[in-house]
């Protein structure tokens, strides 16, 4: 399967001038507890946005839906680990015994024709995104951590590592980004500078967990003892929604 070129890593959006802007954790094909948190905070989509930190497929039982949801004009996410397990897959790098294992039997079950319709969409996703507050504070979106951190890169410092010209250092790069869990490992809560906060997923922790301005939001919807969790960008209140019955 031929995949276009991926897009550049970094995504940014100027302030939302007329509506609130949203984040929500890992949503792993649980689109029907988005829908009822989108229900919760009174969700507007001609003004509002959403953003969510990755991994909208595998586990849950409507990821099939993903490319309704992509359709959306506010609905905007980062690329997750799960996204590149479809992608490694397609593109013959992959293991799709393991994908499956871990929830992606549903992209297996597809058309050929729906698969590269799935993997077109996915490969276009942004690694990193950037959202300007009106307060003109910026705030990030990456899966997992951001490059370099632990070297003490600013923001657009790890971003430019996913962009370097040599390949082994932009591969690295990306693995971290969307793989690595030391930092929330090592409970470092050093700050990110260039940014008011940062907002990841990957790490599934019982309540969204901050540390430094780093902001942990994968509250394991896709777990029977877990629960998807947003945050409004701007006054930081949060709700989450239980696992439907």
């Amino acid at each position: 399967m031929n995949l276009p070129p991926p897009s550049p890593p970094l995504k940014s959006f100027p302030a939302n001038q007329h509506g609130r802007d949203f984040i929500v954790g890992d949503v792993h094909g649980h689109f029907e507890m988005l829908q009822s948190l989108l229900n919760t905070v009174d969700f507007t989509p001609t003004h509002d946005r959403l953003f969510v930190t990755g991994d909208i497929v595998d586990r849950g039982p409507y990821s099939n839906e993903a490319l309704d949801w992509l359709a959306n004009p506010w609905f905007h996410t980062v690329r997750g680990n799960h996204e590149q397990m479809v992608l490694d897959s397609v593109s013959g790098q992959g293991d799709p015994p393991r994908h499956t294992r871990n929830g992606g039997a549903w992209f297996y079950e597809n058309p050929y024709d729906r698969q590269v319709r799935i993997a077109q969409q996915l490969q276009a996703l942004p690694i990193a995104i950037e959202i300007e507050l009106r307060t003109a504070e910026k705030v990030g979106i990456i899966h997992a951590e951001l490059p370099g951190w632990e070297q003490g890169l600013t923001w657009r410092e790890g971003i430019e590592l996913l962009q370097a010209a040599d390949p082994a250092t932009r591969q690295a790069a990306l693995m971290q980004a969307l793989y690595a869990r030391r930092r929330i490992n090592d409970r470092d809560d050093s700050p990110i500078a260039g940014l008011a906060r940062l907002y990841t997923g990957h790490s599934t922790v019982p309540e969204v967990l901050t540390l430094g301005n780093v902001v942990y939001l994968d509250t394991g919807c896709s777990f029977a003892d877990g629960k998807l969790s947003i945050i409004e960008a701007a006054s930081t209140a949060c709700w989450s929604c239980l696992p439907h019955p």
